[in-house]
């Protein structure tokens, strides 16, 4: 596939991805929004909570990082793919034991015995994936993400259903461990439809040994990933309370859950867009200088937002209770414009083939990030869970400049051309956030939080997007292009060729016809010689 095509691939996969990722956050808002407001409170939102903030990076742990190796390498065959296959099966099958086992005594610790159970039915997701996990790995090589996108949402839409089913049925935190089950029960069934390979009786674990010493490399980044990014959920649960996690979570999902959402947009797509550019730096730079541009602009809108109407969001998604945890909203917001860059680093560096780059940045962030929680679990009593979410605001910046510094130094990309670009973007977003600002403070307490809400989120967004449309950041013709231009391979590509060759082709313009008047020139045999004789130019006039 040429540049071009690869491009317009690219682009198509990140308009799908945002598609889908746009519905995902829109049921995830709305069944939180109602679980929260109508049958669960903050303590059993915060014990449920200790629970499923596990499950990340165990499920990461169970595919031994083989679905990455499987993208990032040569092509893979049936013996491959079949290893990767049972090793995968094996694998989620061993951490469900583990986790059966180990979650009577986690419970105990916790003093939340009802964790036990929560354990052992949400573990069941470590035996469904393995299902899926090597056709969604193939698809992500083909950069078939308009598939995958469509299951996903139709996935997200039955996880929909399920929590609000269980939660109205009178099951409380239940809805919250059951309905990532159906989830994961219709990416079983219907992503290995995508495709005809099916796992053989081979297994060959030898053949994989490149496969998995990529992939344990790439996979321990990932899991230490999820370990100090849920870590901050175990510190407050055990240093303050079930209440007060359940306070401190709902602020953390106003902001890095949408983050994470946007991130993962491009994200998704970053990771097998870098392995397959990866011999040509020049187009790694301009794709990464993309990706970043497209972040940031999707995520500081967000971001403003937050910071000047947290309470007011709190408030009216969540429930009046929650509003005391705008503080920790607003600091949070911080590190989650930092989050919205770091999840392009470890992509670019796998596809690189250079994971042991993006372990090592992760093993600073866990070490950095995880003494700064334990440090405010201890000396932070004053202040609550507060102090977690100003332990990430101070400890986060130094581990995203570890990581700039190991993917600008892989480039040999200056600072100021990724740099410019997005100050550009943030220069109009803070023009944005302070109109907000200013508006925020000239409203009348008498108003209520829903009408300061909708003031606020049409001054704050509406802004924003006319500024970034304005400097052409956003273009929303282009998204909408995107989404309708598929890539030049598949059935629609070969149909339209179909019809190309059928129609008749073009026919040549015929010369113009000779006026009446005129006379036919005579051949140049017919020709007297002083006809045949070069003429002289015609002189200029003055």
């Amino acid at each position: 596939m040429d540049s071009p095509s690869l491009t317009k691939t690219i682009d198509h996969g990140l308009a799908w991805v945002a598609t889908a990722t746009a519905l995902v956050a829109v049921c995830d808002v709305v069944a939180l929004a109602l679980i929260l407001h109508l049958w669960l409170d903050a303590t059993a939102f915060g014990v449920v909570s200790a629970v499923v903030t596990v499950f990340p990076a165990l499920t990461l742990l169970a595919e031994l990082g083989l679905p990455a190796a499987l993208i990032q390498g040569a092509e893979p065959d049936d013996t491959r793919l079949s290893t990767a296959f049972y090793l995968t099966v094996a694998a989620g099958l061993a951490l469900y034991a583990a986790v059966v086992l180990l979650a009577p005594v986690v419970a105990a610790a916790q003093g939340q015995p009802q964790m036990t159970r929560l354990f052992q039915v949400g573990g069941l997701m470590l035996v469904i994936r393995p299902a899926y996990l090597m056709h969604r790995a193939l698809l992500r090589r083909q950069l078939r993400f308009q598939e995958l996108s469509v299951i996903r949402m139709i996935a997200n839409l039955v996880e929909l259903v399920v929590k609000l089913g269980v939660a109205a049925a009178g099951h409380g935190l239940w809805c919250l461990v059951v309905a990532p089950l159906a989830r994961e029960l219709v990416y079983a069934l219907a992503i290995p439809t995508r495709l005809r390979w099916r796992p053989r009786l081979l297994c060959a674990p030898r053949r994989c040994g490149a496969d998995l010493r990529f992939g344990l490399r790439t996979s321990s980044g990932e899991i230490l990933f999820h370990v100090y990014s849920n870590l901050d959920y175990q510190i407050v649960s055990a240093y303050f309370g079930a209440t007060a996690l359940g306070l401190y979570r709902a602020a953390f999902e106003l902001v890095i859950e949408p983050v994470r959402f946007v991130s993962e947009v491009v994200t998704v797509v970053a990771f097998p867009a870098f392995a397959r550019l990866r011999h040509d730096r020049g187009a790694v730079t301009a794709q990464l200088v993309k990706f970043a541009r497209h972040n940031v602009a999707t995520v500081l809108p967000m971001v403003a937002l937050i910071v000047v109407a947290a309470s007011e969001l709190l408030t009216v998604i969540i429930g009046p209770a929650y509003a005391p945890a705008a503080t920790a909203a607003r600091v949070l917001a911080v590190v989650g414009v930092l989050r919205a860059l770091s999840h392009l680093g470890p992509p670019l560096l796998d596809g690189l083939g250079r994971p042991e780059l993006t372990l090592r940045y992760h093993v600073i962030a866990a070490l950095v990030l995880g003494v700064a929680f334990v440090v405010a679990g201890q000396s932070g009593q004053s202040l609550g869970y507060l102090a977690v979410a100003l332990a990430w605001a101070a400890g986060y910046p130094l581990a995203f400049a570890a990581l700039a510094f190991m993917v600008l130094g892989q480039l040999d990309l200056p600072v100021a051309k990724l740099a410019r670009p997005l100050a550009r973007i943030g220069a109009l977003v803070l023009v944005a956030a302070l109109v907000g600002g200013v508006v925020a403070a000239s409203l009348p307490e008498t108003l209520g939080p829903l009408a300061r809400l909708g003031v606020l989120t049409v001054v704050v967004l509406g802004l924003c997007g006319a500024l970034l449309i304005w400097a052409g950041e956003l273009s929303p013709r282009a998204l909408a292009g995107a989404i309708r231009r598929s890539p030049k391979s598949g059935p629609r590509a070969k149909k339209g060729r179909v019809r190309a060759q059928a129609s008749p082709p073009a026919q040549r313009p015929s010369a113009p016809r000779t006026p009446p008047s005129s006379a036919r020139a005579p051949s140049p045999r017919t020709r007297s010689p002083a006809a045949r004789a070069p003429r002289r130019p015609a002189r200029r006039r003055r």
